[in-house]
């Protein structure tokens, strides 16, 4: 017994329009199959088109498998899914399995959710509406010339000196991308430690504290001496109002300093912060200071960060400065010490001051110090250290040892002073002598006793009156 298969029936109209099609297909002209088919030349075209997107249709690849996995998600499922990454469009499918929780799907399955839904992933910014800027050539071949002679500078160190030496504008964010690059991998900072918890302070106007100290750490390559950097900064603008290398290291050499930066500027400070040393406890500087009006403040013992703005400068100074010599030569740091101090004053920016250098609020200063007492400054620096009778030698007692003044002068009654010039001796009669190398056999009585000599002599100075004393 045979089974035999239903057959459904051929339209008519429906097969005269596949012949004409098929017609089309075999090259057959529009013209020639329109008037055997009966059809018009617009509905073949039609039927043509219709045809091909039929045959493309049922010609792809049909995906393998059965039409529903068994690990489909449930519709419930699905639709908190869906809900959540309509809710949250810039969110990944990692965040999403986040949120979700433990029972929450893949999150390869989630972006499958996602495209079977046409939800799309959103980003979270905006695309710029402007194109990328890029620095000029000139600007990043300054950039990287700076980053390797100077590597140790920060990126607003950078652009501030570009920006104020050479008006050449860099952001310091490509500043330091730059300095990134030029950098080895294998040599990257350690983790940047939290900032201490320091105090900050500053003066509101200029000259209104001076920082104060020596630094002992130059050594001349040719003598092997060691001299200091004497500088005074000031505390509002951060700007050196003197800097200058000396062989000496006492209140002579501070006071010195004091005048040339007073006349300089025609300002008188306020105040003079300074550490403990001797140069800047001694009398002659207590009574120069006095006198003037300048309230002299010491730092506490073993703390340094009272002066840490002048100490923070010093590190600045033994790398951008110093270190740039093969040969450290007394004549030529000297030479070259007032070049750096403008660069500091008039170029280099500080972060304090928004990037600007100290000459901006140096310039804020209007009053000037009266001009009389500028020019007898040296007047300030001498007081009365005490009275002696001459003995019959001619001699007095100066730091314990015989010191001969004038045989003429035996029995009178002799007013010594401390000056710049050292130790003067004033008589009765109004004859004075000198005593020069005071200070310096001063401090050796107490740092080598055993170096000093055995006696001392005045030098006999022209004219009845000392023009110091006599101002004072």
């Amino acid at each position: 017994m045979f089974m035999t298969t239903a057959v459904a029936p051929v339209d008519p109209t429906c097969e005269r329009r596949v012949q004409a099609v098929l017609a089309l297909f075999r090259g057959e002209t529009a013209s020639q199959v329109s008037i055997i088919s009966g059809i018009c030349r617009s509905d073949l075209y039609k039927f043509r088109k219709l045809a091909l997107a039929v045959m493309r249709e049922a010609l792809k690849d049909q995906p393998r498998g059965p039409r529903q996995p068994h690990n489909r998600l449930a519709a419930d499922r699905e639709q908190k899914v869906v809900a959540l990454c309509q809710r949250y469009p810039t969110r990944s499918s990692y965040r999403m399995r986040e949120k979700l929780g433990s029972a929450a799907p893949s999150a390869r399955t989630i972006q499958r959710v996602r495209k079977r839904n046409g939800i799309a992933r959103l980003p979270k910014r905006a695309p710029p509406r402007t194109p990328a800027r890029r620095i000029p050539e000139r600007v990043g071949k300054r950039v990287r010339h700076i980053l390797t002679l100077r590597p140790h500078l920060g990126p607003e160190r950078v652009m501030w000196d570009l920006q104020n030496g050479e008006k050449l504008q860099i952001s310091a964010s490509t500043v330091k991308r730059l300095k990134r690059k030029m950098h080895d991998t294998l040599h990257r900072a350690p983790p940047a430690l939290p900032p201490p918890a320091w105090r900050f302070y500053e003066r509101h106007h200029p000259h209104s504290l001076w920082h104060a100290d020596f630094m002992d750490k130059i050594t001349l390559t040719d003598t092997k001496e060691q001299v200091h950097q004497l500088t005074l900064q000031d505390d509002y603008s951060r700007g050196y109002v003197f800097s200058d290398l000396a062989l000496d290291h006492d209140q002579r050499t501070v006071i010195c300093a004091l005048i040339t930066a007073m006349r300089q500027w025609q300002v008188i400070p306020n105040a003079l912060l300074s550490d403990n040393g001797s140069p800047f406890k001694g009398t002659l500087i207590q009574t120069f200071c006095r006198k003037l009006g300048i309230h002299l403040i010491h730092s506490a013992v073993r703390h340094p960060q009272t002066n840490g703005k002048l100490e923070r400068a010093f590190q600045d100074d033994m790398r951008d400065f110093y270190r740039q010599y093969d040969e450290w030569l007394l004549d030529h740091l000297r030479h070259d010490m007032r070049s750096y101090v403008h660069y500091r004053n008039y170029i280099r920016g500080h972060r304090a001051l928004g990037g600007k250098p100290s000459i901006t609020r140096l310039q804020e200063q209007t009053e000037k110090a009266p001009a009389h007492i500028l020019a007898q400054l040296e007047s300030y620096a001498v007081y009365e250290l005490g009275r002696q009778t001459v003995n019959s030698d001619g001699s007095i007692r100066v730091l314990g040892r015989s010191a001969q003044v004038d045989e003429r002068a035996c029995g009178q009654n002799v007013t010594m002073y401390e000056t710049l010039q050292g130790l003067e001796a004033k008589t009765q009669e109004g004859r004075w002598y000198l005593f020069p190398d005071y200070q310096r056999f001063r401090q050796l009585s107490f740092t080598a006793p055993w170096n000093m000599p055995t006696s001392f002599s005045f030098e006999r100075q022209q004219g009845y009156y000392c023009p110091l004393i006599a101002v004072a």
